[in-house]
Formats: structure tokens, sequence, C-alpha cells
């Protein structure tokens, strides 16, 4: 804001000179006897003398003006230096989202690498097997384990009774029980060595030597049940011929060798049983019905954790490109504020500064207040006060506005 300078403004108000504008608004209050209404015409007194207080000789103005031209270049090369700065910051920005577009994409292909197998008609074929060997092994341990218990019905080979649960309803509740609930006995096994074949799995990926003892203990387990059901129904299936005068010669222990029926008890039993532990293991291992593993897990949790810290530094880049961009407009209006000051000391406009002249109003009034308060009473005083502020944010209001409209 400036304002011409013209020869009604050139002499000094010797009345005002030498006195504070403190001392001056009480001076001023004491000659009104605080009338508000000559607030107007006492301010328009402060307003000159400060406008003579800003003036300056030809050196003065010389040397504003050097002053300003050193920092408008100052403030120009402050430009530069944060326009380089935000030409910096935005390519930063973009590498940071390339960085977390990149890592969201790494996680999209852990999740789908792990996930994804090739091998879908493998698993159907082999979890079809599977379901259908855990019935064929259902069956074939109700009736072995019937015809081990009850014994050998005349007419069939043991293993396999047609008629195995009608049998097994004959002789009550319980038995039929225990048929049912026989089968899952030899499940279980096979489930626990699905088990210890996974864990070994796990011991594998972390570089541990496996350990098959349980394996061996649970497939020994088997093999002696087995052997045991086997030599029961060769034995059972001899008695049955003995009693039908198909052999006159009594069971001894050494015929298990040479009994085809106990073979065909191990080979239908423990080695399909071997085989549906196997295709157990590979159907329930299998990436169709596993959760993420455990290291999948952690690399997508350390990618989560990457991505997190890229937004964090992004979120930094963008707070400081915001405080760039407010930096270069507030000098782009300091260099334009002072650029403006340079053609008006050059042309002898001399620049206002308005809040420099709100400081001395604010002086000025204060010392209006002060003998306003000593010589009335509090009402009357408070009174008289809040008519004269209103008067005089009247006055400044108007007063700035004016110089609004000079400078334009």
């Amino acid at each position: 804001m400036t304002i011409q300078l013209n020869e009604n403004m050139t002499s000094k108000n010797k009345e005002n000179e030498g006195i504070t504008y403190a001392q001056f608004g009480f001076q001023s209050a004491a000659k009104s006897n605080s009338h508000p209404d000559a607030v107007e015409g006492y301010l328009n007194k402060v307003y000159a003398r400060f406008l003579e207080e800003q003036r300056l000789d030809e050196q003065g103005i010389k040397d504003r003006v050097a002053k300003l031209r050193a920092e408008v270049q100052q403030e120009k090369a402050q430009k530069q230096s944060i326009l380089a700065e935000i030409n910096t910051g935005k390519r930063a920005k973009d590498d940071k989202e390339k960085e977390i577009e990149a890592i969201e994409l790494e996680k999209i292909d852990i999740k789908k690498g792990d996930n994804e197998s090739g091998d879908t008609i493998p698993f159907v074929i082999g979890s079809f097997i599977t379901l259908l060997l855990t019935l064929y092994l259902f069956v074939f341990y109700s009736s072995s384990g019937y015809s081990a218990f009850y014994g050998v019905k005349p007419g069939n080979l043991g293993f396999i009774n047609p008629n195995v649960f009608s049998d097994a309803g004959s002789k009550g509740g319980g038995v039929i029980a225990l048929i049912i609930l026989f089968p899952v006995i030899f499940l279980g096994l096979g489930f626990l060595i699905h088990d210890s074949l996974e864990k070994n799995k796990k011991l594998a990926r972390e570089k541990k030597p496996k350990q098959f003892w349980f394996i061996a203990i649970l497939l020994i387990l088997t093999f002696i049940a087995d052997a045991f059901i086997g030599y029961k129904i060769s034995e059972g299936v001899h008695a049955n011929n003995f009693n039908a005068g198909l052999t006159e010669e009594l069971w001894k222990f050494n015929m298990i060798f040479s009994d085809i029926n106990f073979y065909l008890v191990l080979i239908l039993g423990f080695v399909v049983y071997v085989i549906w532990g196997f295709l157990l293991n590979y159907s329930l291992s299998h990436p169709y019905l596993k959760t993420e593993s455990e290291k999948v897990k952690l690399m997508l949790e350390n990618l989560s954790n990457r991505i997190m810290e890229k937004r964090n530094d992004l979120s930094n880049i963008i707070a400081k490109l915001h405080k760039l961009d407010s930096d270069l407009v507030t000098l782009s209006n300091k260099v334009e504020e002072k650029e403006k000051d340079i053609i008006g000391y050059e042309n002898g406009v001399i620049p206002v500064n308005v809040s420099e002249l709100k400081g001395f109003i604010g002086e000025f009034m204060g010392g209006w207040q002060n003998f306003t308060f000593g010589n009335f009473s509090n009402s009357k005083a408070t009174e008289l006060v809040e008519i004269a502020i209103k008067n005089q944010a009247t006055w400044l209001h108007n007063k700035i506005e004016s110089l609004n409209t000079e400078t334009k």
C-alpha cells in the first residue's frame, strides 16, 4: 500500500513532535474532554505524523531501494531453490507411488503362487481314489474285524462278508457299534501317518533331519493288527473246512505261512492301507486344501510393513510439497510487494506499512483510554471508550480501503 507525497505532507507537525503516540492520545483526550466524535480528527493527525516519519531523504531512498532490490534477488533465489525442491519432491512422490504399486503386485503374485497349482487333474483323480479306498477300507475292516472277533461264517472267505451288518444286528447294538467303529482305528492311524509326513516336510523346509520312527511304529502296529486278523480268519476258514470234512488235519500255527487267506488279508488290507495313507497325504497336503503357509504369511506381513513404511514416506513427501507450495506463494507475494515498493520509492510514492500503522493507532487509543478512565466514572468512561473505539475502527477500515483503492 502506497501514498503519493504532496506539499501538505512535507512539513512536520510541530505540535506532535517529540512525544510518543500514547502521550499524544492522552493529550488529545484531554483537549477534547474524551469526546468520541473528536477521535477521527486526531487520528488524521496520527496518520500525517506516521507518513512524515516514513519519509526518507534522497540518500535514504536510494539505500532503501538498494536494500529492497537485494532482498528481492535473495527471495527470487529462494524461489528457484523451492521450485527445484518441488520438482525433486514430485519425482520422489512418483517413484514412491511406483514402489508401492510394485510391492502390491508382488503381494498379489505371492498369493496367486501360493494358491495356484497345475496338478488339478491329478488332484481330482487322487482325491476320488482316496474317497473310494476310504469306503473300501471301511467295508474291509468291518467284515474282517467281525470275522476275527465272532468267527468266520461258513460259506464265505471271512475278510469279505456281504451280510456283516445284518449278522452284527442279530447279535445286538453293541456289535453293530463295534463293527462301525472298528475301521475308524485304522483310518485314524492313517491320518497320523499323514500328519507325520507333513511334519517331516516342515523339518525339511527348516533344513532339519527328518524323523521316520513314528511312521515306522504306526506301520508296524497296523501290520501286526492285519496279521492278527489274517491269522484269525485263516484259522476260522480252516475250522469250517474241517467241520465240513474238506480236510482231516487240525489247525496248526505253521499252517499260516501256506494259507492263501492270510496273504490275501495282508495284501487287501495292509498294502491297500499303505497306498491309501500316501494318497490321503497327497490329497490333504494339496494347495487347494491348505491355508497360507507360515512362510507365505511372513512374506506377506513383511511386504505389508514395507508398504506401510512407503506410505508414511509418501505422506511426508506430500506434506513437504504442500509446505513448499505455501512457501513459494508467500515468497511470490513478498517479491511482488517489494517490487511495488521499489517502483513507489523511485516515483516518490511512499509505501504504507499497514501493520505498523495499526500499532501506532493502538498506542494512540491506549493513551486516549488512560485519560478517559482516569477522569470519568467507570460506567461513563466505559461508554465513552466504547464509542471512541467504534469510531477508530470505522476510521481505520476506511483508511485501509482508500489505500487499497489508490494502489489499484
